[in-house]
């Protein structure tokens, strides 16, 4: 096998692909060490205190069913349910399930390195040595992501997919802006509320109980992360003028017309050979429809409380058909998601001592006394 000469440039290029680009921004150093933001500081005791170890916590010794490796109901397969989707043999939609599973956790993890990138830009940039600090435990939950969802889709999926286009032009974007707020804006209040809905409904719906458990796990960091973003945004957008308030508004109306209408999974319906009916039949899905609220449901409520919800963000809102969810209580429904990942977290937890234990016994037993158990 040829060595990689990672001290080259023109290697490096090559590996980077389309993605080589400079991370424009300053950084800010802050010399004053006395705490000033109370909430952050708590945020960063939850995000120091709530680390935790994929090894430990999640048992990747269990073997998934390999036709449905996440256990996945077929209603969240956007062509389930349709003439197409009703026609195909079992044998084609095992491979649909599988390919789904594939497509769905690639997704989450070029979103995850996405983020760990980014947040080492905004700890750069954030104003108070507090946001630095919980910024350094978002890296860590983020590098675990990454590790989690890599490891999900060798070891238990097998199947890989490239980041869908709307994603990459949006990180693209953000990427390459020097202004640090916009990441946040992209990361926190857009991916990371689309995560947190995903993986709420994921913890509850799966019928695999590693991606149950390891849903639960993500979900839990999450509600950290989308809070952190709240935190910044709520502090430094009050300080900003009306035009520059105007360009936040217009790139978190793009990007929210990304999300409900071109953030679809055709690669999987191309790469499967599909013809135009499968893609129509996608397009005209009740699991969009269904991801698209819980989706929305967190993030227009967002937008309010970080004061981007002016009257041409309404207008975009109410033409997606989504601006109603501006009345939600969305720190019931934060709430409510934190108190049911730490529970499922908890239970998994519990399960896996309890395991741990039986085999110890079983250990610490005669020969014979095995045999008989």
């Amino acid at each position: 096998m040829t060595e990689i000469d990672y001290t080259d440039p023109a290697t490096l290029r090559e590996l980077a692909g389309d993605w080589e680009m400079p991370l424009n921004g300053t950084a800010l150093f802050q010399w004053d060490y006395d705490s000033t933001h109370d909430k952050m500081l708590r945020l960063y005791l939850q995000g120091k205190t709530r680390q935790w170890d994929m090894d430990e916590r999640l048992d990747w010794s269990h073997e998934v069913d390999p036709e449905d490796p996440l256990g996945m109901p077929d209603d969240f397969i956007s062509i389930a349910g349709s003439d197409f989707w009703n026609r195909l043999p079992e044998k084609e939609k095992i491979i649909v399930r599988q390919h789904s599973a594939g497509w769905l956790y690639s997704q989450f993890l070029h979103s995850e390195q996405f983020a760990l990138i980014g947040v080492g830009k905004v700890c750069a940039a954030a104003e108070s040595i507090e946001s630095k600090m919980f910024g350094a435990t978002q890296l860590m939950d983020e590098a675990r992501h990454v590790e989690g969802f890599n490891r999900f889709i060798k070891t238990k999926i097998g199947i890989r997919y490239p980041l869908s286009s709307t994603l990459a032009s949006l990180f693209q974007h953000v990427m390459a802006d020097s202004r640090w707020d916009f990441g946040v804006l992209a990361a926190h209040a857009l991916v990371e509320n689309m995560g947190l809905a995903t993986f709420g409904v994921h913890r509850e719906r799966m019928k695999d109980p590693l991606a149950r458990a390891f849903s639960a796990y993500v979900a839990r960091d999450e509600a950290r992360h989308v809070a952190f973003g709240r935190l910044l945004l709520r502090d430094y957008y009050p300080q900003l003028t009306s035009a520059e308030i105007a360009e936040r508004e217009e790139f978190v109306l793009e990007g929210c017309w990304a999300l409900r209408e071109r953030y679809v999974d055709d690669d999987v319906w191309t790469r499967l050979g599909y013809d135009e009916e499968c893609f129509k039949a996608a397009k005209r899905s009740p699991a969009k429809r269904e991801f698209r609220r819980l989706v929305f449901m967190r993030i227009v409520p967002g937008l309010k409380d970080i004061g981007l919800l002016g009257p041409r963000v309404q207008e975009g809102l109410a033409k997606m058909g989504v601006l109603g969810f501006k009345e939600i209580d969305d720190d019931a429904v934060l709430k409510r998601d934190e108190v049911a990942a730490e529970r499922l977290a908890d239970l998994e937890l519990a399960e896996r001592k309890h395991e741990v234990q039986q085999i110890m016994k079983l250990g610490a037993a005669e020969p014979g006394e095995r045999e008989a158990g």
